[in-house]
């Protein structure tokens, strides 16, 4: 779908993101906003995020015949190369846990990087307590080797310069 125009409805409550096609299509995101202070191109931005996540996450998963391979129910397209790195594996430390999400397929290490990021900003926002140095969001490749991380001051600086 090409966007032709994108509105924002925001209340207290939270936001609804519109991106509006050619030919009527319509994709809506609605948000719960954490920061009422988030202006429209934020918005725009972490709803542009949420589709890529459940663009690469894809719907339910189905059982492919008698191997039970799992089809993660999004079609079968071809990506840009990164160099092999993908599928990924990102770890997210919340507390004195590590939360593991893995066969994350995103298009290249820069994509990666970006949703790292985003990613540790988040984990400030929902945190109760303050967290001290080191990693927040790391990301391993393929091949298990570390390709991305983003500690916590790196997503406090991030988040200070994106309200600024």
């Amino acid at each position: 779908m090409q966007v032709l125009d994108t509105t924002v409805h925001a209340s207290p409550k939270g936001a609804t993101v519109e991106f509006l096609g050619e030919g009527g299509e319509n994709i809506a995101v609605t948000m719960v906003v954490s920061d009422p202070l988030l202006g429209d191109a934020a918005l725009i931005d972490r709803a542009r995020e949420m589709m890529l996540q459940c663009a690469a996450f894809g719907g339910p998963a189905e059982r492919d015949g008698p191997g039970g391979k799992v089809n993660a129910g999004r079609p079968e397209i071809e990506r840009p190369s990164d160099g092999g790195q993908g599928p990924y594996t990102f770890e997210y430390r919340e507390g004195g846990t590590v939360r593991r999400l893995e066969s994350v397929e995103l298009p290249d290490l820069e994509a990666v990087r970006h949703e790292a990021l985003r990613s540790a900003i988040d984990l400030l926002d929902d945190a109760a307590e303050p967290h001290q140095g080191d990693w927040a969001v790391r990301v391993r490749g393929g091949d298990g080797a570390v390709v991305a991380s983003v500690d916590f001051e790196e997503a406090r600086q991030e988040k200070a310069m994106a309200a600024m």
